[in-house]
Order: structure tokens, then sequence, then C-alpha cells
């Protein structure tokens, strides 16, 4: 529907029409030629005739400033605000009309036919997108009445250098909240789907190609990614479906001549931020004796020790260094991925073959990751009522060790931070070096993170298999039948020895620690086996003006994991790796886990003529994590969509394509619990037995044989709108109450040491809004887009243990509250003038106990908030700070170009509303002490109260010991908040005249950066990560694509 733009977008009309006669006066100065009702950008054509036309829409109204051209020449011109042209074009020739949001139409001329009226119809592609829905169901977007994001840009966003499905999301979709943890080549962002809803977990469900499971490595594979994010979308999936669906979908052959696909490109790796440290030693030790002299201690350093380095200064950074421990870890990696498709196929067999390398050095040394992928798909049309086809995919991945010095339960970062500016971490000889200088603490000797990274030797080896085969009867039309069995397995298998080094004092070349040790081989093995069998009958007919689709199924999934490690010390020889090769201590241990689950579903669409959309879900799921008795889970939801747009009411607006109403309401399961959580749990345990030790078994948890499903319902209510064929959008208002949330619930103390089972008493409550818009438009011969996304949501605590809290650090959960609110003091000020102290002396006067639980500040030091006004600062005076541990507003923005085989594109993503503590005890020193042996912080130290400064905006320096200042309280909570521009393309696509000539139907060049800039107050290596891990990366890639 619509009447074109003549009123509604005449502004771009003239504006085209402005600059299209500019330049048609140029040309027709030069060429002496100029057609007076039409602009051209012409030279005339030896031969040609004269052309007039009018272009309209299906309403008959002119469209303004449409694109007319001579296909094969350089003639072309735009309509006028009467939806006029004019073209001098070649006896014969093809007119190619086109206007942004309708089909473009060709047209013959000749010398009869010189009067061409056209009408252009809309292009109803969007509306008429195809979207996958879940078990083997599609539906077009328009009839869709439940919440559902789709990407539509994959194609763009797998050029990017990113190695993860998640990191693929991030800025996309509103509602859909992706954190990057860090720039781990092995590590996935984390997604969070409308809100936190559970302390339990909140994964979301994968499911690629109707399996469910994990996300693929190939993104080239990719053909669409669509998420679920209402219970009315997500229902059909049951238990899983708590936090959201993610469906995705690979790529099929298609009928015809193989194509040969191409992408590849290379990677520069820098780290994108960096913690300001004190890295002129000299300066480090003023500063650590300043610390220990305001705590009353001596200072340790030598003013001839601080004088000799000060007047070494960067002369000699080996015997004297100056050292950052970020330029002694961090590099430039260059990463490389390539990937390579084949597809197409007769009427009857379709093949896809895809296969992918990538190898990321990393920008650590020891810290590589290598990845080989492939894949098969194929489908086969035995008979016209009978289709076979396989989907087939592995990967092999292989990392070096040092990846394991950056996970957290290392401590990695904590090493960083117990070390000094004294130390060379490495001297160009390759000998490691210790601290230089002996009034320093030797023990940071042993913290040296070169050192560390390249003390193992090995590799992490995962390979990865999933083959899904299934089949489909259409007995007769409209009846669908499909049975599938998917065998996915997993094998992990790490070896690990130990690597000894010296390590030197490098200022007077003495060896400092030997590297000695035992002698140790590690073998672990993790496998992983699931086995998925889905069975579905599909049915579609039309009864009048009523289309009824219906779709009945039956699944069951088995998941069982085997856990194996062995050591042995005493090698034989450091180059054996096999454990046969040591001969002392052995050890062994191992775990077996198992589960499964039935389900039983369907789902009922009815379109009433394609203006009223109706859709029911049920779900039935069993799963043996749960007794008998509280096995069965259903999950029901339905929605309803209301296409306004049909009405005849509606039908004379011109400029609205597109208004769907849409409601639905659901439940939603998580079954994210222990395997045996319902069960009473056993261990060995040690008993004395006449006067003997005996080994027997104890009781270690407690059950709970009502331990159920937590379980989510969900109310959505939104719009679908398009306007002006230009503008489309999307807004979403929803409520989802979480029940049955599992947590310890407090027990009496009779229970001795064994845990206390879980239960399913509490709840959580997120509401939120998501606003999605879209606009794509064209100005003379430059089409652009412009698109954003935003998601607010607030998460509620509405039932846990009453009045009383849950404490874990500063993290806080309490009825009335959000999931994880910081719980702290609040400073008032820095005591830095006599008129601060007077305050304190106040205090004191009114209140001898005023400082009992803090210590009475000094100068320099925080004066807390007395929040209860009973004259004393104590843990009752704590506040709630902040939204918990997720943002409350996200958002995401993306824009481009192309032109004349240019394109461009940049996508913007950020969140507000997300404050957390960090103590800054993990490399970046973020602290208003001094410990011997430890970083310190330049930005604390630059801003430090020091005697006679009164603008000071962090307290003075203390050791470590002496804590007042380091009182979790809101000065150390930092804001989140950010802005980041995480894509930055430019590409080019060689003329096809030109690249075919080479045999290559397409061929494009581009250069994109990823994570160009951040705007943000955080202190930390980046907003998205928690702490210091391995630190985001600033990518520049330099890539090509090629078709053949």
């Amino acid at each position: 529907m619509g009447k074109g733009f003549s009123k509604q977008n005449w502004m771009w009309g003239i504006f085209g029409v402005a600059a299209c006669s500019m330049l048609s006066f140029s040309s027709s100065a030069y060429a002496g030629t100029a057609l007076s009702n039409a602009t051209e950008v012409q030279q005339p054509l030896r031969g040609s005739i004269s052309v007039h036309g009018v272009v309209k829409d299906q309403n008959g109204e002119p469209i303004i400033g449409a694109s007319v051209k001579l296909v094969g020449y350089k003639a072309a011109t735009v309509t006028d605000v009467n939806g006029n042209f004019a073209l001098q074009v070649l006896p014969g020739g093809t007119l190619e009309i086109s206007y942004v949001g309708y089909t473009t139409k060709n047209v013959k001329v000749g010398a009869n036919n010189r009067d061409i009226a056209v009408v252009l119809e809309e292009d109803s592609k969007m509306l008429n997108e195809v979207v996958a829905i879940g078990y083997g169901t599609a539906t077009k977007k328009k009839d869709l009445s439940a919440a559902v994001g789709v990407v539509s840009n994959v194609d763009e966003l797998a050029v990017r250098p990113v190695t993860s499905t998640e990191g693929m999301l991030q800025g996309q979709l509103a509602g859909v909240t992706v954190s990057a943890d860090g720039g781990d080549p092995t590590a996935a962002p984390n997604i969070v789907i409308r809100g936190q809803g559970s302390q339990n977990g909140d994964n979301v469900l994968w499911v690629v190609d109707g399996v469910p499971g994990a996300p693929i490595a190939s993104l080239n594979d990719i053909e669409s990614i669509v998420v679920l994010k209402d219970a009315a979308s997500s229902a059909i999936y049951g238990s899983r479906a708590a936090n959201g669906v993610i469906l995705i979908t690979t790529r099929r052959g298609k009928s015809g001549e193989a194509k040969i696909s191409y992408n590849g490109y290379v990677t520069m790796q820098k780290v994108a931020n960096r913690i300001d440290l004190v890295s002129n030693y000299a300066d480090y030790m003023e500063l650590y004796n300043e610390g220990q002299l305001n705590s009353g201690l001596p200072a340790i350093f030598s003013q001839e020790k601080i004088d000799e380095w000060r007047a070494a200064g960067d002369s000699d950074p080996v015997k004297y260094p100056n050292s950052d421990w970020q330029d002694a870890l961090f590099q430039t990696g260059w990463m490389q991925n390539h990937t390579i498709n084949i597809n197409g196929g007769s009427d009857k067999i379709h093949y896809y073959i895809s296969g992918n390398y990538m190898n990321n050095p990393g920008i650590m040394e020891n810290s590589g990751y290598e990845r080989y992928s492939a894949r098969v798909n194929l489908d086969a049309e035995v008979k016209d009522w009978f289709t076979i086809g396989v989907n087939a995919y592995g990967t092999r991945g292989k990392e070096e060790l040092g990846l394991l010095k950056t996970e957290s339960n290392d401590n990695f970062y904590t090493y960083m931070q117990a070390t000094t500016p004294g130390i060379c971490y490495q001297a160009p000889d390759g000998r490691y070096g210790g601290v230089n200088n002996s009034e320093d603490d030797p023990q940071s000797s042993s913290n040296n993170v070169l050192k560390m990274l390249n003390d193992v030797k090995g590799n992490r080896t995962t390979n990865n298999i999933v083959s899904r085969f299934y089949a489909q009867l259409r007995p007769f039309k409209g009846l669908t039948i499909e049975g599938s069995y998917t065998y996915a397995f997993s094998d992990q298998f790490l070896y690990q020895q130990p690597v000894f080094h010296d390590l030197w004092n490098l200022y007077d070349n003495t060896l400092q620690i030997a590297g000695t040790g035992v002698s140790k081989v590690i073998n672990r093995n993790n496998k992983t086996v699931r086995n998925n069998m889905d069975g579905l009958v599909r049915y579609e007919t039309d009864i009048d003006r009523l289309n009824i689709q219906a779709t009945v199924g039956a699944s069951q999934e088995a998941y069982r994991n085997n856990w194996f490690e062995a050591s042995k010390e005493n090698l034989t020889s450091s180059e054996l790796t096999e454990l046969n090769a040591a001969t002392a201590n052995a050890t062994a241990t191992g775990t077996y886990s198992n589960w499964a689950m039935r389900s039983f579903f369907g789902r009922v669409n009815l379109n009433w003529d394609e203006k009223y959309l109706l859709e029911a879900n049920l779900r039935a799921d069993a799963s043996s994590r749960f007794a008998k008795k509280y096995r069965w889970g259903y999950f029901p939801s339905f929605s309803l969509g209301w296409r306004m747009e049909q009405e005849a009411f509606m039908k004379d607006i011109s400029w609205l394509n597109q208004l769907k109403l849409r409601a639905s309401y659901g439940s939603l399961g998580n079954n994210a619990v222990g395997n045996y959580d319902y069960q009473l749990y056993y261990q060995a345990s040690n008993y004395v037995l006449n006067d003997a030790l005996q080994i027997g078994m104890a009781q270690r948890a407690l059950s709970n044989a009502a331990l159920t499903w937590e379980t989510s319902y969900v109310t959505n209510f939104g719009v679908d709108f398009a306007l002006f064929s230009k503008l489309s959008g999307t807004i979403d208002a929803f409520v989802k109450n979480t029940k049955g949330i599992l947590i310890e619930l407090p027990a009496p103390l009779v229970h001795g040491n064994a845990t206390v089972p879980k239960s399913n008493a509490a709840e959580v409550r997120n509401r939120g809004v998501e606003l999605s818009l879209n606009w794509n438009d064209k100005v003379g011969s430059v089409n652009y887009f412009v698109g954003g996304n935003f998601s607010f949501v607030k998460n509620k605590v509405t039932k846990f243990k009453g009045d009383e809290m849950s404490l874990n650090g500063t993290n806080m959960i309490l009825e009335g509250e959000p999931i994880n609110v910081q719980y702290v003091l609040s400073v008032d000020r820095i005591i830095q003038t006599e008129e601060d102290m007077a305050i304190v002396e106040a205090m004191e006067a009114n209140n001898p106990d005023a400082f009992k639980q803090y210590k009475k500040p000094e100068y320099g030091d925080f004066l807390y908030k007395d929040i209860d006004g009973d004259g004393c600062i104590t843990d009752n005076d704590k506040i709630k700070v902040g939204n918990g541990t997720n943002p409350t507003f996200t958002f995401g923005f993306n824009f481009g170009a192309n032109w004349k085989g240019w394109d461009f594109s940049c996508i913007l993503q950020g969140a507000t509303g997300l404050k957390t503590y960090w103590s800054g005890l993990d490399g970046a020193s973020y602290w208003p002490q001094v410990r011997r042996g430890n970083q310190i912080n330049k930005t604390i130290a630059d801003g430090r109260w020091y005697p006679g400064r009164t603008d000071a905006t962090y307290p003075r320096l203390l050791d470590y010991t002496d804590g007042r200042n380091r009182v979790a309280s809101d000065f150390w909570v930092q804001d989140k908040s950010y802005l980041r521009v995480k894509n930055v393309q430019l590409g080019y696509t060689v003329p096809k005249h030109l690249s075919q000539k080479l045999l290559i139907d397409n061929f494009r060049l581009y250069v994109s950066i990823d994570n160009a800039l951040t705007f943000t107050g955080y202190k930390g290596l980046d907003p998205e990560v928690s702490g210091t891990k391995y630190p985001t990366m600033r990518l520049t890639t330099f890539g090509l694509n090629l078709t053949f």
C-alpha cells in the first residue's frame, strides 16, 4: 500500500532534483545539449533518441527522485517533483527505474516506445521475510505475534574479526545485552536477554539447525540469527527457555552451478586500553616511603637508592628498570582467518561445504589459539514427497597453556599486582629478571609475569563433532512429517608439564632463584556426549479466509559427561610426555554425570484474512534432575496480533506501510540445577574406631525431594510499524516474573556438617521497554541506512528471606532491591582543612564511640556519613548503590552507505546504569595503600592528599595494614557506563566487468577497526570486563571477499 511521497518526502525529492540539475547544467555546457524538463548526467549517444516518461506508485502518486538509468551506459537521471523524466537513450536499450522501498523495474525502449509510464510496486521483502521460529517452522515476519528479534545484517557482521557468534550480536538487538569477558581468543561474551532472572544461571538456549547446544565457530556458515525473547516465542522450548532462545540457521546449497566463495583477513591486535601505573621506580620508592611514614612506620627505601635510580633514568633499562608490567606482557599480535565454501546442486540434490582456519597467536607469550572447522550440509529430494538430509559439523581447537594462567581461578592478575617497577622482566639475552633492588621485596621476583606465562608447556586440544540426520515426508498437500537424530561429541584433552627457569638479579648479574623443581606430567580428559531425537508433524490448510498451521511433536535428549585426570612425577626425561615416563607419586581422579529429558510439544497458528493472528503453544518436559513426583513441567503460552494496516479504515493512509499490535503471555522453565540436588549426598570421611583411623562415608548434603522447576511468567505488549517505505521499528514492553528460584533458606544447626538443601523459595521481577528503529533511503546514487536499538530493564527481588539479606562481599540480595545491589558505606568528604577536622572532633566529643568500628579519620582520610544519625560510623550506615550486576539501559547504533562500489558502515554500542564495587587488587592497584613489592596506581598517586594540599581527589597513602580508607564505600563503586565505537568498516567492490576478466564474480576488499574508541569514566581496563582479565583488543583488519 502507500501513495508515494509527493508530499511527505518533498524535501528529499527537491534536494535530489537540485543536485542533479547542477550536474546536468555542467554536462550541458560541455556538450551543448540540455533537456528542459528533466535532469541528466550524460553525454549524447550517437544514434540516440529522446525518451520521456513518468514514474508513479501503485496509487497513482508521482515518485520524486526515482533513479532512471540506461543499463550498460553512464546515461542517468532522476524524476522531478511531478515524477517526470527525460533521457537520451539508444533504441532497443533498457531503462532501469529504482527507488528505495520499491522493487526495481526494467523497461525496453525503442522508436515506437518513447513515452513511458512506469508504476513501481512496494518492495514487500521486509514484510514477507521468512523467520525461523523453532522446530522446523518458519513464518513470514509480518505474521508474527510474538517478540522476536532478527539480525538482518549477518553477512556484514561475519566479516568482522570476531571469533564467536556471541560477539556478532553486540549492539544489534534491543533487549539483548552482550558483555565481553576480555579478549581471550577462546572466551565467549556473556549474553543476557531481558535482564537477570535467577541467581542459578542465566544462560540462553542456543539452537543450531534445530539442535540445542552451543553456537558455531565458523561465522560465515550462518544464514540467519533469530532471538526469541518472550514466552510466546520461546515456550515451544519449555524448560530451558527462561533466559531466551537464539536460533541459528546455517547455509544450504542452492540449485545451479557451483559457487565458490572465499573470505580471508589478517588482523592486527593491540590492547585497547591500559591502566595508569607508577612506572618510574624512583617516584615509586618515594611514594612507598610516604605511605609508610603516614602509617607511623619506617621508610624502607634509602635516599641513596632513590637518588641512584633517578640519576640513571632510562640509560640502562636492564640494570635500572622503570618497568610497567603491561609493557612487558602485552605485544602486538597478528591473527589470520580464512574461510572457503562451495554450494550448489541440481533440482533434487543440494550441497553446502565449508572449511575454516583461524590462527590467533594472542598478545601474550604462550597464549596462542589455533582452530580448524568444517561443515557439510546435504539434502536430497528422493521423491517429490520424500526428502533426506544431513548436517555435519566439526572443529578442532588447540590452545597454548599460557591461556590457562589468565583464567580467573589461577589469580594470574593478582600476581601482576605483586610486582614493582624495579623488575626487568626479561633481559635481551632471554634471562628472566627478579627484583634489582635489594631493599625491595624479594618475593616479588617470583611474580615475574613473563616467567609465569612460560613456566608451563603443553596444550589443551578440543575436538567437537555434531551430526544431524533428518528425513521429511509430505504425503499430501499441507501435511509434513519430520524426524531427526543428532549425535554431538566433545573431547577435550590437556597435556601439561612444568618448566623451570632461573631468575636473575640483573643489577649485579647474580642468580637470585634457581630454576629447579620436581618434573611432572598431567593428563586431563573431559568427554561429553549428547543424543537428541525429534519427531514432529506439521499441517497447514486454508478454510475460507482462515489460515491454520498446527504442529505437534516429541523430543528426547540424553547427556553424559566423563572427566578424568592423572598425574605422575619424576620424569626420566623432560622431553618425554607420557605418564609411564614418570616414576613416582602417581595420582588419579575422575567424575561421571548424566541427565536426560523427554518432551512433548504443540503449536497452533491462526491467521484470519491477513489481519488477526493467534498463536498458542504448550510444552511438557520431564527431567531426570528432579524426583519422579516433581519431574514434569508444563509451559503454555499464547499471543495475539492485529495487522491494523490491513483494515479498510486504514487503507487511505498513504504513508503507513505497516502497523501491527501484539500481546502475549506464557510461562518458561529453568532446569539449571545440579543433576542430583534432590538426592542425599555422601562422601568419604575419616572415623576413629578402636583407636584406629577408618575410612567410611558421611552425609554431605541434605535432600529436598520437592525440588522442581524455576518458572518465569512473561507478559509482553508490542507494536511493529513501517512508515514512508523507509522507516521501520518495533516497540515492546514486558514484565517477567521468575518464581521458584532455588536458594538456601536458614536452617538450625542440628543438621551438623551436611549442606542445607536448596528450596524453590525466591522470586524476581524484570520489567522493561525495548525500541528498535531503522531508516533506509537513497540520495542520488548513494544508498544509506541508519538504525538504533534501545532497551531499559529494571530488576527487583520480590521474594527472598523476608527482611534478612544475603551478603557476598558488597553484593546484597534483599527483598525489594535489584539482584546484587551494592551495599557499602557512603563517603562524606576527604579531611583536608581545619573545618573538616572540626567536624570529626565534634562527632567524637558528642559520642566517644563515634569511630570505634572504623578508625578515627585524620588529615587525608575519608569521613564516612552517619546515615542512621546515631552519632557512630558503623555497618548500620551502609547504603544501597546501583541496580545490580547488569546495566539498566543498553543501546546500539549502526549506520552506513554505499556508492559506486564503495561501502561504509559503523556500529556503536554502549550501556548505562551499572555500578559495581571494584577493589582493584588485580593488577590495577586501584587502592590508596602501599604494600611492599606491590604496584602503585598513578591516578591515585597524582590525586592523593599530602600535607598542604586542599584539592585532593583521593585520600592519603597508607600502609596496607591500615585499611581505614579501603573500607567498601561508594567512593570505590565504579560507574561502568560506556559508549564504544564497536566497528568501523570501509570496503570496495571491484566492478564486475573488471573482476569477471579474472573469472571472479565478486571481488571485494575491506578494512575495519574494532573497538576503535571507548568513552567511559571507568578506571579499569575495560567497562565490559569484570576487574582485570585478558584485555579487550583494538583490532585493525584487512580483508578480502571473493566469489567464483
